[in-house]
Protein backbone atom coordinates (compact mmCIF):
# COMPACT_ATOMS: atom_id res chain seq x y z
CA UNK A 1 0.00 0.00 0.00
CA UNK A 2 1.35 3.26 -1.41
CA UNK A 3 2.19 5.67 1.39
CA UNK A 4 -0.90 8.07 -0.24
CA UNK A 5 -2.93 6.15 1.95
CA UNK A 6 -1.55 6.29 5.83
CA UNK A 7 -3.79 7.71 8.16
CA UNK A 8 -3.42 8.79 11.77
CA UNK A 9 -5.54 7.46 14.36
CA UNK A 10 -4.57 11.07 16.53
CA UNK A 11 -5.50 13.13 13.76
CA UNK A 12 -8.17 14.69 16.53
CA UNK A 13 -4.90 16.76 16.93
CA UNK A 14 -5.53 17.80 13.36
CA UNK A 15 -9.55 18.50 13.57
CA UNK A 16 -10.38 18.55 17.47
CA UNK A 17 -12.55 15.59 17.16
CA UNK A 18 -11.53 11.68 17.70
CA UNK A 19 -11.80 8.15 18.32
CA UNK A 20 -11.67 6.88 21.79
CA UNK A 21 -8.92 6.97 23.71
CA UNK A 22 -7.74 4.88 26.54
CA UNK A 23 -6.90 5.84 29.95
CA UNK A 24 -3.36 6.32 30.47
CA UNK A 25 -0.65 5.94 33.72
CA UNK A 26 0.21 9.15 34.74
CA UNK A 27 2.51 10.46 37.48
CA UNK A 28 0.88 12.48 39.83
CA UNK A 29 1.15 15.88 40.00
CA UNK A 30 3.65 17.93 41.39
CA UNK A 31 2.69 21.78 40.22
CA UNK A 32 -0.13 23.45 41.14
CA UNK A 33 -2.91 24.15 38.48
CA UNK A 34 -5.56 26.31 38.59
CA UNK A 35 -8.74 24.25 39.74
CA UNK A 36 -11.09 27.07 37.09
CA UNK A 37 -8.64 26.21 34.44
CA UNK A 38 -8.95 22.45 34.51
CA UNK A 39 -12.81 22.75 34.83
CA UNK A 40 -12.76 24.99 31.85
CA UNK A 41 -10.26 22.54 29.63
CA UNK A 42 -12.92 19.66 31.59
CA UNK A 43 -16.10 21.40 30.32
CA UNK A 44 -14.58 22.09 26.72
CA UNK A 45 -13.33 17.77 26.49
CA UNK A 46 -16.82 17.11 27.37
CA UNK A 47 -18.95 19.63 25.41
CA UNK A 48 -18.92 17.95 21.89
CA UNK A 49 -21.12 14.96 23.76
CA UNK A 50 -23.86 17.39 24.30
CA UNK A 51 -23.71 20.40 22.06
CA UNK A 52 -24.78 20.02 18.15
CA UNK A 53 -23.00 23.03 15.90
CA UNK A 54 -21.44 23.96 12.30
CA UNK A 55 -18.67 26.19 11.53
CA UNK A 56 -15.55 27.00 9.24
CA UNK A 57 -12.46 26.18 11.31
CA UNK A 58 -8.65 26.95 9.74
CA UNK A 59 -5.87 25.00 10.99
CA UNK A 60 -2.31 26.12 10.43
CA UNK A 61 0.68 24.65 11.00
CA UNK A 62 4.62 25.63 10.91
CA UNK A 63 7.43 23.92 9.33
CA UNK A 64 10.88 24.11 7.61
CA UNK A 65 8.83 24.96 4.69
CA UNK A 66 6.94 28.04 6.06
CA UNK A 67 3.25 27.55 7.10
CA UNK A 68 0.61 25.24 5.73
CA UNK A 69 -3.06 25.59 6.58
CA UNK A 70 -6.45 24.02 5.53
CA UNK A 71 -10.04 25.65 5.64
CA UNK A 72 -12.73 22.77 6.75
CA UNK A 73 -16.25 23.10 7.05
CA UNK A 74 -17.97 21.17 9.80
CA UNK A 75 -21.17 19.86 11.07
CA UNK A 76 -21.39 18.36 14.38
CA UNK A 77 -23.96 15.97 15.72
CA UNK A 78 -23.56 15.73 19.36
CA UNK A 79 -25.16 12.58 19.37
CA UNK A 80 -23.54 11.02 16.26
CA UNK A 81 -20.08 12.67 15.01
CA UNK A 82 -18.85 14.95 12.78
CA UNK A 83 -18.68 15.90 8.82
CA UNK A 84 -15.89 17.52 8.00
CA UNK A 85 -15.22 18.70 4.35
CA UNK A 86 -12.36 20.39 3.00
CA UNK A 87 -13.21 23.53 1.62
CA UNK A 88 -9.39 25.05 0.87
CA UNK A 89 -6.37 23.27 0.67
CA UNK A 90 -4.40 21.55 -1.81
CA UNK A 91 -7.35 18.96 -2.24
CA UNK A 92 -10.38 21.12 -2.04
CA UNK A 93 -13.78 18.94 -1.97
CA UNK A 94 -12.28 15.97 0.46
CA UNK A 95 -15.10 15.09 2.64
CA UNK A 96 -14.75 12.52 5.77
CA UNK A 97 -17.34 11.60 8.99
CA UNK A 98 -15.71 10.91 12.56
CA UNK A 99 -17.83 9.01 14.52
CA UNK A 100 -18.68 10.22 18.40
CA UNK A 101 -16.42 8.68 20.66
CA UNK A 102 -17.87 6.27 23.38
CA UNK A 103 -15.49 6.94 26.10
CA UNK A 104 -15.65 8.53 29.09
CA UNK A 105 -12.08 9.60 29.20
CA UNK A 106 -11.54 12.98 28.61
CA UNK A 107 -9.79 14.58 25.93
CA UNK A 108 -9.39 18.33 24.46
CA UNK A 109 -8.13 18.69 20.72
CA UNK A 110 -6.82 15.61 20.16
CA UNK A 111 -4.78 15.14 23.55
CA UNK A 112 -5.88 13.39 26.88
CA UNK A 113 -6.62 16.03 29.52
CA UNK A 114 -4.85 13.58 31.98
CA UNK A 115 -1.87 13.86 30.28
CA UNK A 116 -2.08 17.10 29.94
CA UNK A 117 -2.56 18.43 33.94
CA UNK A 118 0.36 15.76 34.17
CA UNK A 119 2.96 17.47 31.94
CA UNK A 120 1.94 21.19 32.02
CA UNK A 121 0.98 23.96 34.44
CA UNK A 122 -2.80 25.11 33.68
CA UNK A 123 -3.61 28.72 34.21
CA UNK A 124 -6.72 30.20 34.12
CA UNK A 125 -5.90 33.80 31.84
CA UNK A 126 -10.06 35.26 32.19
CA UNK A 127 -12.21 36.45 30.32
CA UNK A 128 -11.75 37.81 26.12
CA UNK A 129 -13.94 37.51 23.10
CA UNK A 130 -13.29 35.72 19.67
CA UNK A 131 -15.40 35.52 16.60
CA UNK A 132 -17.75 37.73 18.38
CA UNK A 133 -18.21 34.97 21.29
CA UNK A 134 -17.66 35.83 25.16
CA UNK A 135 -14.47 33.18 25.79
CA UNK A 136 -12.12 32.18 28.25
CA UNK A 137 -8.85 31.71 28.05
CA UNK A 138 -6.53 29.12 29.58
CA UNK A 139 -2.85 29.13 28.93
CA UNK A 140 -0.30 25.73 29.68
CA UNK A 141 3.25 26.09 30.48
CA UNK A 142 6.04 24.14 30.60
CA UNK A 143 8.41 23.56 33.90
CA UNK A 144 10.69 26.34 33.20
CA UNK A 145 7.87 28.91 32.63
CA UNK A 146 7.11 28.83 29.35
CA UNK A 147 4.52 28.93 27.20
CA UNK A 148 3.04 25.51 25.50
CA UNK A 149 -0.61 26.54 24.32
CA UNK A 150 -3.05 28.72 24.94
CA UNK A 151 -7.49 27.33 24.84
CA UNK A 152 -9.86 29.60 23.72
CA UNK A 153 -12.96 28.13 25.52
CA UNK A 154 -16.65 29.13 24.87
CA UNK A 155 -18.38 30.23 28.10
CA UNK A 156 -21.86 29.36 27.09
CA UNK A 157 -21.17 26.49 25.62
CA UNK A 158 -17.93 25.21 26.23
CA UNK A 159 -16.91 24.41 23.33
CA UNK A 160 -13.34 25.03 22.51
CA UNK A 161 -12.94 28.00 19.49
CA UNK A 162 -9.27 28.05 19.06
CA UNK A 163 -5.85 26.77 20.39
CA UNK A 164 -2.21 27.48 19.76
CA UNK A 165 0.83 25.41 20.40
CA UNK A 166 3.83 26.82 20.95
CA UNK A 167 7.36 25.44 20.15
CA UNK A 168 10.07 24.68 23.11
CA UNK A 169 11.19 28.41 23.23
CA UNK A 170 7.42 29.28 24.04
CA UNK A 171 7.27 31.88 21.55
CA UNK A 172 7.27 30.34 18.22
CA UNK A 173 3.78 28.95 16.88
CA UNK A 174 4.02 25.60 15.95
CA UNK A 175 0.41 25.09 15.61
CA UNK A 176 -3.08 27.02 15.36
CA UNK A 177 -6.83 25.63 14.79
CA UNK A 178 -10.00 28.34 15.18
CA UNK A 179 -13.08 28.57 14.68
CA UNK A 180 -13.62 31.48 12.38
CA UNK A 181 -17.17 31.27 11.66
CA UNK A 182 -19.88 29.24 14.81
CA UNK A 183 -22.84 28.60 15.44
CA UNK A 184 -24.45 26.30 17.95
CA UNK A 185 -27.47 24.11 17.17
CA UNK A 186 -30.31 23.01 18.95
CA UNK A 187 -30.33 19.63 17.41
CA UNK A 188 -28.16 18.53 14.56
CA UNK A 189 -28.41 14.99 12.39
CA UNK A 190 -26.75 13.42 10.04
CA UNK A 191 -28.45 11.90 7.19
CA UNK A 192 -25.45 9.16 6.16
CA UNK A 193 -22.96 7.51 8.80
CA UNK A 194 -20.39 5.86 6.54
CA UNK A 195 -18.52 2.67 8.13
CA UNK A 196 -14.86 4.11 8.76
CA UNK A 197 -12.90 1.21 10.69
CA UNK A 198 -12.50 -1.90 8.75
CA UNK A 199 -12.92 -5.35 10.30
CA UNK A 200 -9.78 -6.67 11.74
CA UNK A 201 -8.68 -3.59 14.55
CA UNK A 202 -8.69 -3.79 17.77
CA UNK A 203 -7.53 -2.07 20.65
CA UNK A 204 -4.73 -4.15 22.21
CA UNK A 205 -4.46 -2.71 25.47
CA UNK A 206 -1.71 -0.90 27.95
CA UNK A 207 -1.76 -4.48 30.23
CA UNK A 208 -0.20 -6.28 26.92
CA UNK A 209 2.62 -3.60 26.14
CA UNK A 210 5.30 -6.25 28.24
CA UNK A 211 4.17 -9.15 25.87
CA UNK A 212 4.90 -7.30 22.87
CA UNK A 213 8.20 -5.92 24.01
CA UNK A 214 9.32 -10.00 24.85
CA UNK A 215 7.71 -10.70 20.99
CA UNK A 216 10.30 -8.10 19.34
CA UNK A 217 8.14 -5.00 19.01
CA UNK A 218 9.45 -1.63 20.27
CA UNK A 219 6.94 0.18 22.56
CA UNK A 220 8.67 2.67 24.94
CA UNK A 221 6.99 3.86 28.05
CA UNK A 222 7.92 7.04 27.16
CA UNK A 223 9.60 9.12 24.27
CA UNK A 224 11.58 12.50 23.88
CA UNK A 225 9.32 15.48 24.17
CA UNK A 226 7.51 14.65 27.25
CA UNK A 227 5.24 11.57 25.69
CA UNK A 228 3.90 9.31 27.20
CA UNK A 229 2.47 5.82 25.61
CA UNK A 230 -1.45 5.72 26.33
CA UNK A 231 -2.72 3.62 23.71
CA UNK A 232 -2.31 0.43 21.68
CA UNK A 233 -4.09 -1.13 18.60
CA UNK A 234 -3.50 -3.69 16.09
CA UNK A 235 -4.45 -4.57 12.58
CA UNK A 236 -5.12 -8.68 12.69
CA UNK A 237 -5.22 -8.47 8.82
CA UNK A 238 -1.61 -7.15 8.00
CA UNK A 239 -0.31 -7.66 11.49
CA UNK A 240 0.96 -4.04 11.93
CA UNK A 241 0.65 -2.23 15.75
CA UNK A 242 -0.22 1.24 16.27
CA UNK A 243 1.32 3.09 19.53
CA UNK A 244 -0.11 6.27 20.23
CA UNK A 245 1.65 8.94 22.82
CA UNK A 246 1.14 12.40 23.75
CA UNK A 247 2.05 14.75 26.24
CA UNK A 248 -1.60 16.46 26.25
CA UNK A 249 -0.65 18.62 23.66
CA UNK A 250 1.17 17.05 21.09
CA UNK A 251 0.12 13.95 19.48
CA UNK A 252 2.05 11.05 17.81
CA UNK A 253 1.13 7.55 16.31
CA UNK A 254 4.05 4.90 16.09
CA UNK A 255 3.38 2.01 14.01
CA UNK A 256 5.13 -0.77 13.20
CA UNK A 257 4.87 -3.95 10.53
CA UNK A 258 7.71 -6.83 10.07
CA UNK A 259 9.52 -6.72 6.70
CA UNK A 260 11.52 -4.30 4.80
CA UNK A 261 10.97 -0.61 3.17
CA UNK A 262 10.32 -0.52 -0.29
CA UNK A 263 12.21 2.63 -1.32
CA UNK A 264 9.25 3.10 -4.03
CA UNK A 265 6.92 3.88 -1.29
CA UNK A 266 8.67 7.10 -0.23
CA UNK A 267 8.96 8.51 -3.22
CA UNK A 268 8.42 12.12 -2.98
CA UNK A 269 9.65 12.19 0.73
CA UNK A 270 13.18 14.11 1.96
CA UNK A 271 15.75 12.67 2.79
CA UNK A 272 17.48 13.62 6.19
CA UNK A 273 21.01 13.40 8.00
CA UNK A 274 19.98 9.63 9.43
CA UNK A 275 20.39 7.35 6.23
CA UNK A 276 17.17 5.66 5.40
CA UNK A 277 15.24 7.98 7.16
CA UNK A 278 12.12 9.65 4.94
CA UNK A 279 10.63 12.55 6.00
CA UNK A 280 7.53 14.35 5.07
CA UNK A 281 6.15 17.73 6.94
CA UNK A 282 2.80 18.85 6.59
CA UNK A 283 -0.95 18.14 8.58
CA UNK A 284 0.60 16.24 9.54
CA UNK A 285 3.98 14.79 9.28
CA UNK A 286 5.24 11.80 8.57
CA UNK A 287 8.58 9.75 9.16
CA UNK A 288 9.49 6.52 7.52
CA UNK A 289 12.41 4.27 7.96
CA UNK A 290 13.32 0.53 8.56
CA UNK A 291 15.37 -1.41 11.12
CA UNK A 292 16.12 -4.90 12.57
CA UNK A 293 12.81 -6.11 10.51
CA UNK A 294 10.76 -4.00 11.17
CA UNK A 295 8.91 -0.78 8.89
CA UNK A 296 8.63 2.27 10.94
CA UNK A 297 5.98 5.12 10.27
CA UNK A 298 5.78 8.26 12.59
CA UNK A 299 2.67 10.08 12.08
CA UNK A 300 2.13 13.15 14.37
CA UNK A 301 2.02 17.10 14.90
CA UNK A 302 5.08 17.31 16.97
CA UNK A 303 7.51 20.61 15.62
CA UNK A 304 10.17 19.81 13.43
CA UNK A 305 13.03 19.94 16.20
CA UNK A 306 10.96 17.97 18.22
CA UNK A 307 10.12 15.12 15.75
CA UNK A 308 13.85 14.63 15.36
CA UNK A 309 14.56 13.98 18.57
CA UNK A 310 11.68 11.13 18.86
CA UNK A 311 13.34 9.89 15.31
CA UNK A 312 16.55 9.35 16.85
CA UNK A 313 15.42 7.75 19.84
CA UNK A 314 14.06 4.58 17.93
CA UNK A 315 16.89 2.03 16.03
CA UNK A 316 17.83 2.44 12.98
CA UNK A 317 19.77 -0.01 10.54
CA UNK A 318 21.91 1.45 7.80
CA UNK A 319 19.51 0.91 4.11
CA UNK A 320 20.11 -1.95 2.55
CA UNK A 321 19.31 -2.43 -1.45
CA UNK A 322 16.16 -4.13 -2.97
CA UNK A 323 16.31 -6.37 -6.03
CA UNK A 324 13.29 -6.28 -7.84
CA UNK A 325 12.20 -9.55 -6.74
CA UNK A 326 12.79 -8.28 -3.09
CA UNK A 327 10.51 -5.14 -3.49
CA UNK A 328 7.69 -7.52 -4.62
CA UNK A 329 7.01 -8.95 -1.24
CA UNK A 330 7.93 -5.94 0.52
CA UNK A 331 6.31 -2.18 0.86
CA UNK A 332 5.34 0.59 3.40
CA UNK A 333 3.60 -0.53 6.52
CA UNK A 334 0.22 -1.57 5.45
CA UNK A 335 -1.52 0.91 8.43
CA UNK A 336 -3.71 2.75 6.64
CA UNK A 337 -7.49 2.63 5.96
CA UNK A 338 -8.40 1.39 9.46
CA UNK A 339 -7.00 4.31 11.54
CA UNK A 340 -9.55 7.08 10.88
CA UNK A 341 -12.09 8.71 8.48
CA UNK A 342 -9.06 11.68 8.61
CA UNK A 343 -7.14 9.10 6.72
CA UNK A 344 -8.91 9.99 3.58
CA UNK A 345 -8.03 13.65 4.45
CA UNK A 346 -4.52 13.65 6.21
CA UNK A 347 -2.13 13.38 3.32
CA UNK A 348 -4.24 15.60 0.96
CA UNK A 349 -3.61 17.95 3.92
CA UNK A 350 0.18 17.56 3.99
Amino acid sequence: MSLSRLAILVSTALIGFGLPTSAAAVPDLTKADSPSAVNWLRRAAAAPNHISYHGTQVITAWGPKGASSATLEIVHAASQGSEISVLGSSAPGAKAFVQRATTTDAAIDGGPLALLQATYQLVDKCCTDLIGRHAVLVEALRDDGTLAARFWIDKASGLLLQRQLFGTDGQTQARATVFTELEIEGSEFLGHLPPMQPSGVQAVGMGKVDNLRSDGWVCAPELPASLKLYDVHQDTSNDSLQFSYSDGLFNVSLFEQRGTLDPSAVDGFSTTDSPGVHVRYGMPSYVVWSSGGIVYTLIGDLPPSQLGQVVRSFPHDLPEKLSAIQRLGTGLAKIATWLTPMGALSPKLG
